[in-house]
């Protein structure tokens, strides 16, 4: 088992810099840690050279393109007993105040796109929204309504530490749906409950000293107890 991470870890086990694993010819386990996994970036680019080597690697390609794209995210995360908002994948500003009132959320679709998202209070707001998001109309964007407040919790390895007991089995669920290691998880509140509405890649600035711990803490017990599948 071989970690390959571009994130310095704490963690004693065999690991490797991604600039290194992508020119190498390893045939092993590889436990892909990496502050963004998004299309054609290096998390994206480790996982696909593990799987074009044959081996068995965490996340796959697969659930990568899905977990990044939010309706794919909601659809497959609603399926594992997610709870997650209505919503509708509508490049139509005209659609979007056809099935929501404000205020609404707006998350980008694209693959291209930083995966954040957008709240329009009024109408004005939504055109603006959706012209940013989509790149001026090129891609649909994924909205949803605005029930609650919006919190977005750093998740590793599917714990996000909240005290908030549906916050934390969301973010279960979708590690155990998706296999992203680190990511940012956007929930709306409503009622006592926790909406999954996006995930989103983490930007190094964003991982703490103790977030660094903890992620080493979850990766030492990954190899101890063999927890890969």
């Amino acid at each position: 088992m071989l970690v390959v991470s571009n994130i310095d870890l704490e963690a004693d086990v065999p690991s490797m810099k991604p600039s290194r694993f992508i020119k190498s010819t390893v045939k092993d386990f590889i436990l892909n840690i990496n502050n963004d996994y998004r299309y054609m970036k290096t998390g994206y680019y480790v996982s696909l050279y593990a799987e074009v080597l044959g081996d068995k690697v965490i996340p796959a390609t697969r659930d990568i393109i899905d977990a990044y794209r939010v309706p794919v995210l909601l659809l497959r995360a609603m399926k594992a007993g997610v709870t997650v908002p209505p919503h509708i994948v509508t490049g139509s500003v005209k659609h979007i105040t056809s099935e929501f009132s404000f205020p609404v959320v707006v998350f980008a679709v694209n693959p291209f796109s930083s995966n954040g998202f957008r709240v329009a209070n009024n109408r004005s707001a939504l055109y603006r929204a959706v012209k940013s998001l989509s790149m001026n109309y090129k891609y649909a964007v994924c909205a949803q309504p605005l029930m609650g407040p919006i919190a977005t919790y750093k998740a590793f390895f599917g714990k996000c530490w909240t005290g908030d007991r549906h916050v934390e089995e969301n973010s279960r669920k979708v590690y155990e749906t998706f296999k992203i290691p680190l990511c940012k998880l956007h929930i709306q509140h409503v009622n006592g409950e926790a909406y999954l509405c996006g995930l989103q890649h983490l930007s190094l600035d964003e991982i703490s000293m103790q977030d660094i711990g903890k992620i080493s803490h979850e990766i030492g017990k990954l190899f101890r107890e063999g927890g890969f599948d």
